[in-house]
């Protein structure tokens, strides 16, 4: 198998949950003008994406979210899966871990990665030693995953940039396509940029937000726009018309409750 050749939709290792505290608790959802609802850069696309998590802070000061998936693809094919990401004190990703299996890898899960300072390090995990997809990918500064979506992925390029106006970092996106036997998981990096806009005002979850926002541009896509708390949730993300305007295409936090400072 080819290095480049792995599935990081996930990662890590399951968090201990002695003295956690609940901070919050969520949920995600797709949204999209398109004909029949789907999303996705590649063939099957995905259907009526749901993601629900809860946020626990750590003894040791960082966080550890749990929660589920749920989707069709393709259309009217349900899937559902747990997923677990381990976060730094300043809300960056550490690791996370997808219980699922690889599309065309039966011998495989749960997937895991770590973001590591210069690189992003995955594996499928197995049984056999001769199925095993593993990637060892160097990556400078700010990195995430673009495909598949990950929210916390997507907030936590945005922790990378000074929190000013107009500043604006290098960043690498990561997109997987699980293309088919030959080719179980396919990796490609889109260098691109991430611009802070600065604060704006906006109401998600049934709550007013101060949010700050963010545009990124990569290759072959149209500008993409992020909202994210102040302390780093993603509260939006939508892809931009060519005047830099949302579209109808994108993720939204759809429900929030908070439980504990944050």
């Amino acid at each position: 198998m080819l290095l480049s050749a792995l599935a990081p939709h996930i990662l890590g290792s399951q968090p201990d949950t002695v003295d956690r505290t609940r901070i919050a608790e969520g949920e995600y959802d797709i949204y999209t003008s398109s004909p029949g609802g789907g999303i996705g850069p590649f063939a099957p696309g995905v259907f009526n994406f749901q993601e629900s998590w809860t946020l626990w802070h750590t003894p040791a000061g960082t966080f550890e979210v749990e929660g589920e998936r749920s989707y069709e693809s393709p259309a009217h094919e349900p899937h559902q899966n747990k997923f677990s990401v381990g976060l730094s004190a300043d809300f960056r990703i550490l690791r996370v871990t997808d219980f699922r299996q690889l599309r065309w890898q039966p011998d495989s899960g749960p997937l895991t990665c770590s973001f590591l300072v210069g690189s992003l390090s995955c594996s499928s995990n197995a049984k056999n030693p001769a199925n095993q997809i593993s990637l060892a990918l160097p990556l400078k500064g700010a990195f995430g995953l673009l495909w598949p979506i990950s929210a916390f992925s997507l907030s936590h390029i945005t922790r990378f940039v000074p929190d000013r106006p107009g500043a604006e970092i290098p960043v690498e996106m990561v997109v997987v396509d699980e293309a088919d036997s030959q080719n179980p998981a396919v990796t490609t990096i889109l260098d691109g940029h991430l611009h802070y806009i600065g604060e704006e005002n906006i109401f998600v979850a049934r709550q007013k937000w101060t949010a700050e926002k963010f545009e990124m541009r990569v290759p072959l896509h149209q500008p993409f726009l992020i909202w994210t708390s102040q302390k780093g949730l993603l509260l939006d993300f939508t892809q931009a018309d060519e005047r830099g305007r949302p579209t109808e295409t994108g993720m939204s936090l759809s429900r929030f409750q908070k439980f504990a400072a944050f």
